[in-house]
């Protein structure tokens, strides 16, 4: 099962994700029950640019198996703090433009709900990129930069 981490800082790096999410899957002992002990399989940052509003906001998605330590994390990890900032978690749904059920043909909508559709509450014009590694913040060197400094 996936999970959405949802806000986080800026200065966030993977290794620090994976180590956050891997501090709340350690075993804990709750009122003589044992939470089940799960493993991070996959663990990506996604960047979200939303040139309309010039924000980028930082979101991560991890892999947990089996979904019902995934359910747990997400209990025990929803409010945290996380680098001085309070992250929301939750179950991660995959969507697709191509299912949206506003947009199904066929749908005879009200004139009412029609109206209140009209306008997407989805963001078209964001752009998605997975950052695999390294630190999110915009002021990290390029790759470029950073193989040009190093000594050879």
């Amino acid at each position: 099962m996936e999970i959405f981490i949802r806000r986080l800082p800026n200065s966030t790096t993977r290794l620090d994700l994976m180590q956050f999410i891997s501090a709340a899957l350690r075993p804990k002992w709750y009122l003589l029950q044992f939470t089940p002990i799960g493993t991070l399989g996959r663990c990506d940052i996604c960047r979200i640019d939303d040139p309309n509003t010039k924000q980028i906001e930082y979101h991560g998605i991890a892999h947990i198996e089996p979904p019902s330590a995934a359910l747990s994390l997400i209990n025990r990890l929803n409010g945290e703090i996380f680098k001085t900032k309070k992250v929301e978690v939750r179950k991660f749904f995959h969507r697709s433009s191509k299912r949206d059920r506003r947009r199904m043909p066929g749908d005879h909508l009200s004139k009412e709900i029609f109206e209140k559709r009209k306008q997407d509450r989805r963001r078209s014009s964001i752009r998605m990129d997975y950052l695999h590694a390294g630190i999110t913040t915009d002021k990290a060197a390029s790759t470029t930069d950073r193989l040009k400094a190093v000594p050879h």
